[in-house]
């Protein structure tokens, strides 16, 4: 009767701990020499390693590279978001911009057309050789970086900085004849402030001048900033982050004329003689803004889609400057004042609005290695307010102004000083890799 109280007890006593059945206990006391049955270890899980990705297991390494991350049975082992807490991207960037407007700068007429209307706009015999058109519209090459950090662990709170730079945009065209018997005509056009109708400027006039007129537009762009990170919401499979920050935008703009003029006989200056006539119009814009903005990135195995999205506002500082001169050699005196360029508008004026500056770009790539990223994207930026070298010029001319006229001119004050503004914006595609480390 005891020997069964104690086997009751110690079934209790199993029972209660959870521990594998007793119900040898009458085998063991009949057989006393028996070996105790073998239990299998407790598993404990493997605790994280740094080794391959930070933040990441060896097998959610493997995982992002054989395209099983972020599948239903793989999402335990997978880092949350990209994995790294230290990035640097770099992009091949392929760009177009809205360009600027120009007026018609360089016209021509045939041989043998009344110098009265020759080269004049709204003639039906003028022909535009350059301007009265966009320019600075093209595709260009650029380059942008971006690096930043995760500033704890979880990867929550971070920085990150970012720059940008287009190659110059440059178009431009030139013409000129020798002024000999049967060479065209050459002009700049203008409106004649004194009579409100449309007049030219001789460039090369047969038996009049010989010379050549050259116009050139350019355009640069570069912009950057810095961000701070906020983690909203996050999953084995992606992540959604908020951004704010700061941001720079600088965009340049240049319009030059240049006519290189040789007196002949008819001209009424002492044949010979050199005649340099040049008109610079420059502007200069840059944006300084507090930015807001997200960006979410999914995981669909190996492969990657990112959209980031912001909005910035702050101030448009705008500098214009306006520039010209003509050059007689014999005796290499200097005037002020080209052809659009005048006393009346030469100088330098300012100009501060608020902007508006929204961005929205897409990126699509694959996880290369467990560092390296590879991707291609789609960026678009618009700028609301900027001023633009070719909306400053001033066809209305009062020829009482040319050169080498002295003060005072009679006549209206023409061409004027302009502070026109516009619109700007960017679009491409890019191409590039991210290292995470």
């Amino acid at each position: 009767m005891i020997a069964r109280k104690w086997k009751w007890t110690l079934s209790a006593l199993v029972g209660l701990t959870g521990s594998a059945s007793f119900a040898a206990d009458a085998a063991s006391s009949a057989q006393p020499n028996a070996m105790p049955a073998a239990t299998a270890p407790l598993h404990l899980p493997d605790a994280p390693t740094r080794a391959g990705i930070p933040g990441t297991t060896p097998s959610s390494a493997t995982a992002l590279l054989t395209g099983e991350c972020c599948l239903p049975s793989d999402c335990c082992v997978c880092p949350c978001g990209p994995p790294g807490r230290v990035w640097a991207s770099a992009e091949w960037l392929y760009w177009t911009a809205s360009g600027q407007s120009l007026p018609a700068l360089i016209t021509a007429a045939p041989p043998g057309s009344p110098r009265a209307t020759a080269g004049t706009l709204g003639d039906p015999n003028t022909q535009v050789l350059f301007g009265n058109q966009r320019v600075n519209d093209d595709f260009r090459n650029g380059f942008r970086t971006r690096f930043g950090v995760w500033l704890n662990e979880e990867q929550t709170f971070g920085i990150e900085g970012n720059f940008f730079f287009l190659g110059r945009s440059r178009q431009g065209g030139v013409a000129g004849a020798d002024g000999s018997i049967g060479s065209p005509i050459i002009t700049r056009p203008f409106n004649n402030a004194l009579t409100g109708q449309q007049d030219a400027e001789l460039v090369s006039l047969p038996g009049v001048l010989a010379g050549t007129v050259s116009a050139d537009a350019t355009s640069d762009v570069i912009g950057g900033g810095f961000n701070f990170l906020c983690n909203i919401c996050c999953n084995p499979c992606g992540r959604f982050d908020l951004i704010t920050g700061f941001r720079y935008m600088n965009l340049r703009d240049q319009v030059s004329i240049t006519e290189n003029l040789t007196a002949l006989p008819g001209s009424g200056v002492t044949p010979g003689t050199n005649i340099i006539v040049q008109d610079r119009f420059n502007t200069n814009n840059d944006f300084y803004g507090g930015l807001i903005g997200g960006y979410y990135e999914r995981r669909f195995g190996s492969m990657f889609v990112g959209v980031r999205s912001s909005i910035a506002l702050g101030l448009s500082h705008q500098e214009i400057g306006i520039n010209g001169s003509t050059t007689f050699i014999p005796p290499g005196q200097t005037y002020p004042g080209g052809l659009l360029a005048q006393p009346s508008n030469i100088g330098s004026y300012t100009n501060d609005e608020f902007a508006v500056m929204p961005e929205v770009g897409v990126r699509f790539g694959a996880q290369l290695t467990p560092r390296l990223r590879g991707f291609v994207g789609y960026d678009w930026l618009y700028w609301s307010t900027v001023s633009r070298a070719g909306d400053q010029i001033d066809l209305n001319v009062n020829p009482n102004q040319l050169a080498p006229a002295m003060p005072p001119v009679a006549g209206p004050a023409f061409p004027a000083a302009r502070t026109n503004v516009t619109d700007f914006w960017l679009q491409g595609i890019s191409i590039g890799g991210e290292f995470r480390f």
